[in-house]
């Protein structure tokens, strides 16, 4: 299987670092400053966990990307002004496809079937995370700390 799907997605780890630390760092309601924090964690070992799965199989995964990164920041200064409850409903559908994009090409893999499964556990992770978050505030993180808890120690391993 073609390796460009795991490059883009790693490309998009970039774009989401830069688009959840923007929200950490300019979002008005300072009380789910914690949940940016774990968002760019779970984005950040994601990145780290691609690249080194990637390297060794001949891409070349830069550490910066400046247009995906300006572009996380450019999107995230639209929703800056959102309450909670209305960035939720943007962001849950917005989500949403790639959550499924990911979870069919883990699916159809052939190969690197660890790099794939990372992806799609990624974004369930966060989707998961945002749909808990509009169902009862508050109730999120654990699907973010999940995440890290099975993949954080293979990050720092590597």
């Amino acid at each position: 299987m073609c390796l460009n799907p795991l490059f883009s997605a790693y490309r998009g780890e970039l774009y989401g670092i830069a688009f959840f630390t923007a929200f950490a760092q300019q979002y008005s309601d300072d009380t789910h400053i914690n949940k940016w924090q774990l968002l760019i964690q779970v984005e950040e070992v994601t990145a780290k966990l691609l690249k080194n799965g990637l390297t060794p199989l001949g891409m070349d995964c830069p550490q910066a990307d400046p247009e995906m990164e300006n572009k996380g920041v450019k999107d995230a200064e639209n929703w800056l002004h959102l309450s909670w409850p209305a960035l939720l409903d943007t962001l849950i559908p917005w989500v949403e496809p790639y959550a499924v994009r990911y979870r069919r090409q883990a699916d159809d893999a052939t190969d690197h079937h660890d790099l794939y499964a990372l992806v799609r556990d990624h974004e369930d992770a966060i989707l998961n995370f945002l749909q808990a978050e509009k169902a009862r505030p508050g109730t999120g993180l654990p699907y973010l700390q999940h995440f890290l808890t099975t993949y954080a120690p293979q990050a720092v391993v590597s």
